[in-house]
């Protein structure tokens, strides 16, 4: 069996995109092939991950944490299955996990379940969710294209979801000129959001890959794209004026920042996804005496901060290093306010 390198769509450097987008990334090139398996063909592949249906026993409406019981088909029988489900606002989806057989790690950027087989610090057998700022299309594109650096790609435009609905489906099975299955497979889902969109991948060893391919799916079928209503956040990405640093040619924004339930995210865009790099807490949130929003918020190192929005600009919040009013003027930073940043 011809070997691939380890590659994923959450690691990888889209130099075009960048212009477009103001994200990176990196791709690996594949390894030295050895000798060709004559049985791993291109018709083996294309029937890989056959069609899941519904999940017996779920349903819309659960409570965050809620474990109850479905039946789902593997190779033809009904088998019993444990369900959890689960909602990430910080990432803005919820979905039923399969608790027996995934192990749940959450950090503040991602969602990533890992086949409970799998070592956790190397796994193979795993379904990872973030968030992408980027309109569906334009993170599909930019996926594609650097998949398309090691994998022959399958890209479906109208692929639905149980509950998400209607998605870009992704499929790299096949090594690039080739026509044999790499050793690890990826299916990627790109589900439109109001607020960019959600990309979920599922990443698996072609030896495993008809058992794990259908829990996936089945998985992806209760997925759906979600934010808190009763959550006091700011929608949409925004940017520091400042300029932080220069990654491959094109200057970037200090950060990029998003609004969560109670925490201010600052990160990077890496992929066309938002990667944090740290977190400041949320004291107050409200409307500024002159309209608009106005939030409060405190960083690890004590500094007390205001967001508020600009009088003359709305799509503007202006920064002042303080909680005192009066103290604005003398407190104002130019370089730490943000502007909203226009959906690609």
């Amino acid at each position: 069996m011809i070997s691939i390198r380890r590659f994923s769509v959450t690691a990888a450097v889209l130099p075009m995109v960048l212009l477009l987008t103001m994200f990176s990334g990196c791709s690996k090139s594949p390894a030295a092939p050895t000798a060709p398996d004559p049985v791993a063909n291109t018709a083996a592949i294309r029937t890989a991950e056959p069609a899941a249906p519904s999940i017996v026993g779920t349903e819309p409406g659960r409570r965050d944490g809620e474990r109850f019981d479905g039946v789902i088909l593997l190779e033809g029988m009904e088998e019993p299955v444990h369900y959890e489900h689960i909602r990430n606002v910080t990432v803005g989806f919820e979905m039923d996990y399969d608790y027996e057989h995934f192990l749940r790690h959450s950090e503040a950027d991602r969602e990533w379940f890992v086949s409970c087989w799998d070592a956790p610090e190397n796994p193979e057998n795993y379904l990872e969710v973030r968030y992408s700022p980027l309109t569906a299309e334009t993170a599909a594109a930019a996926i594609s294209e650097t998949l398309s650096n090691d994998y022959e790609i399958r890209r479906d435009d109208s692929f639905s979801l149980d509950r998400a609905g209607r998605c870009i489906r992704i499929v790299a099975d096949e090594i690039k000129g080739g026509g044999f299955m790499p050793d690890l497979l990826q299916t990627v889902y790109v589900i439109p959001a109001a607020d960019g969109c959600r990309v979920a991948t599922a990443h698996c060893a072609a030896v495993e890959s008809e058992g794990f391919l259908r829990r996936f799916r089945y998985m992806m079928n209760t997925f759906s794209a979600a934010a808190d209503p009763d959550t006091p956040s700011i929608p949409g990405m925004w940017q520091t004026a400042s300029i932080g640093y220069s990654d491959a040619g094109s200057m970037q924004p200090e950060y990029y920042v998003r609004f969560a339930e109670a925490v201010i995210l600052y990160g990077h865009l890496k992929d066309g996804q938002f990667v944090l790099d740290h977190s400041d807490k949320i004291l107050s949130f409200g409307e500024a005496p002159a309209g608009g929003i106005r939030v409060q918020a405190e960083a690890s190192n004590g500094v007390q901060y205001t967001y508020q929005t600009c009088e003359s600009d709305d799509a503007v919040l202006e920064y002042y290093e303080t909680w005192q009013e009066e103290a604005f003027p003398e407190t104002y930073r130019g370089g730490a306010s943000l502007s909203s940043c226009a959906q690609h």
